[in-house]
């Protein structure tokens, strides 16, 4: 995916984005850098087509975003934002996000390959743990895990990563980083933080300053 010379304001407001300029690629970890506030997950929210640009192109594969159909779009993506929603249900429920009964065994599985299950199997009663508003109080790093599971299960194409670790101890954020690694050679990953200690873990950096992006070189 190539960002082109992106501009971007809110109706009767100065620009926030100008001339961003940011590449993703299959294979490769992408990070954005930038202080809270910056406008990092403005460019987020405009890569799932809830905003308009005023000005660029934002192309995959040669073709603009915008001429594909937005269903078909949106299904291309695998999203963790930071403001996660959990549901009311099981613990399942908010990874399958369907119909449980079809879904679960393979849901299991899934979670057992990729490595959630040494987290969601010592909830109360795993898998089929009540969470959301009646059920247990759940973490922050929880709560991303949840939401990073969810992501994955639908096999998305691009992935994108709203400080997905932000919450999380070392030790979890080392299993969510080493597991991007392990699968960014089939997807493209856009990992998004206002944490410097994020670039160990990236191919490509770029750094998102009043407006602008910079791409930081890796030495």
């Amino acid at each position: 995916m190539i960002i082109s010379d992106l501009n971007f304001r809110f109706a009767g407001r100065s620009e926030l984005l100008r001339n961003v300029n940011l590449m993703m690629e299959k294979g490769k970890v992408t990070a954005l850098l930038g202080e809270i506030g910056s406008g990092k997950s403005i460019l987020l929210s405009i890569l799932q087509r809830f905003y308009s640009i005023e000005k660029g192109e934002v192309l995959l594969d040669g073709c603009s975003i915008y001429d594909i159909p937005l269903s078909g779009w949106r299904g291309r993506l695998g999203v963790v934002e930071q403001d996660i929603k959990i549901f009311n249900g099981f613990l399942l429920e908010n990874i399958v996000l369907g119909n449980l009964a079809e879904e679960a065994n393979k849901a299991i599985t899934f979670c057992k390959e990729y490595g959630f299950d040494t987290y969601f199997s010592k909830m109360p009663q795993g898998y089929m743990t009540i969470v959301g508003e009646e059920g247990i109080n759940l973490s922050g790093g929880q709560k991303q895990l949840i939401a990073l599971a969810r992501a994955l299960y639908k096999n998305p194409e691009i992935l994108l990563l709203d400080e997905p670790t932000a919450a999380m101890d070392k030790k979890t954020e080392s299993f969510v980083m080493n597991l991007l690694m392990k699968i960014k050679a089939e997807k493209m990953i856009l990992l998004v933080s206002h944490r410097d200690s994020i670039e160990v873990f990236a191919d490509r950096i770029f750094v998102l300053e009043k407006g602008n992006t910079l791409e930081r070189h890796l030495v």
